[in-house]
């Protein structure tokens, strides 16, 4: 975090195409978290839908490659790495990856997944390695991630 950054909203390129939006507070939580956030889809834990952030990468990863929304803005991301499970790729087209306050806390989350059409939180908001129903949720614990 020592670099004096400026970060302005990317498209995160999906291996098939698609793209999805990921805000400038989220682009800079990440550079914040070591560079590197990891979506994925798997079981257990969320009230909606098992959708997980991760700072470790997960099993079968696809990388996006990140780029500025706005084309004349520098092309330096900070050396950010974005994946995704491949189970997601095709939810995430038109989706939004934000950070900021929601429901009391602060945490990453889908702001907008078109495809799955539900409430705008639908991120499961765990730590640490999957573990089903005994994953610890940031809303049961109180824990953030800024507290990791």
């Amino acid at each position: 975090m020592g670099r004096d950054t400026t970060w302005q909203p990317l498209w995160a390129q999906l291996p098939d195409g698609g793209r999805f939006l990921v805000t400038a507070e989220a682009a800079q939580l990440i550079s914040a978290f070591g560079g590197a956030l990891h979506c994925y889809e798997h079981t257990g834990g969320c009230r909606t839908r098992a959708l997980h952030f991760s700072l470790n990468r997960p099993k079968r990863a696809l990388d996006c490659a990140l780029v500025p929304v706005d084309e004349a803005a520098s092309a330096d991301d900070g050396d950010l790495q974005l994946s995704i499970g491949a189970s997601l790729a095709s939810m995430l087209d038109g989706a939004t990856l934000d950070f900021g306050r929601h429901s009391g806390r602060e945490r990453f989350l889908w702001r907008r997944l078109p495809a799955l059409r539900t409430p705008s939180c639908t991120c499961l908001r765990s730590v640490g390695a999957p573990a089903g129903k005994r994953s610890p949720c940031l809303d049961d614990s109180g824990v953030t991630f800024r507290d990791l």
